[in-house]
Parts: structure tokens; sequence; C-alpha cells
């Protein structure tokens, strides 16, 4: 897991985002990037029950709305209405 999957971490830019329990920058990704002990799912879309069938690429199907649709499974959720925690 990695910090920005962490319902903890708020977004910054494209690079870093904050820890909002510690209050440190913590990288997206490469070094330091890696989830601390109190990890907590996100909401993204591969934490849905709505997400299922992920490819390499972590493109898979949203079964949430009238229509099925393909989704990204590190896309934010934190607004969609049909988003249940696994």
């Amino acid at each position: 897991m990695k910090h920005y999957e962490c319902r903890n971490y708020l977004s910054l830019d494209c690079e870093k985002g904050m820890c909002a329990i510690d209050k440190v920058l913590v990288p997206m990704d490469g070094e330091g990037s890696d989830a601390c002990p109190r990890f907590t799912d996100g909401f993204l879309c591969k934490f849905c029950k709505n997400f299922a069938n992920a490819d390499e690429h972590g493109i898979g199907t949203c079964s949430g709305f009238e229509k099925k649709d393909w989704a990204y499974a590190d896309c934010g959720a934190f607004t969609c209405e049909k988003f249940i925690r696994q």
C-alpha cells in the first residue's frame, strides 16, 4: 500500500501530499511512498464493492450505476454517490 491510497492522505499536487494525522509531507510514489502502519483504505474505486475485474493497468468495471462502465482502480471516489466500502 502507498500513502496516496490512505484515507488520511491529502493531495497537494501531482507529486506529493500530506498525512492528515502527522501533518508531514509524503511523496505520492517512489522512495518513502509506502504507507505507514496506520493505513486505512481511502476513497478509491478499487476499495469499492461496485468495482471489479481490474486488468494489469488497473482498469476495471464499475457496476454501481444503471449502466456498467469502465473505471480506474486508483480513481478518487470521495464524491461518488455509489461508493460502498468493501
